[in-house]
């Protein structure tokens, strides 16, 4: 799998596993997104009291991951998963996560294979 540069091996680190992967959102991912909004300000020197420029990094990392999913989705197919596993991860149904994700799909982001 190809990710972002330093994103390799983040997901391990602290983090307690599951084998139900289902997404989930509560006060480790709002730690965690808050830390990556906090860095990516710094790195773009960016003022956190403003809060039209926190929305755009917000949508900066949100836009990322969308640009990400499409790779993880090929790279899950590829070794072996089916839509329904690919849904259960994605918080989607089989079809929905399909017609999203799959090349052949008329609606699929014509980048295919998406890169980074």
């Amino acid at each position: 799998m190809r990710a972002p540069a330093g994103a390799r091996g983040l997901a391990t680190v602290g983090v307690v596993t599951s084998n139900d992967p289902v997404p989930r959102s509560g006060e480790d991912t709002f730690d965690l997104v808050d830390d990556a909004v906090a860095a990516l300000a710094e790195r773009r020197g960016v003022w956190l009291g403003d809060d039209i420029a926190v929305m755009a990094l917000v949508a900066s990392l949100v836009e990322q991951s969308e640009r990400w999913l499409p790779q993880l989705v090929h790279d899950a197919r590829a070794n072996g998963h089916d839509w329904p596993e690919i849904a259960r991860a994605l918080g989607t149904s089989p079809d929905e996560a399909r017609l999203r994700f799959d090349p052949e799909s008329p609606i699929a982001d014509g980048r295919w294979p998406y890169d980074f």
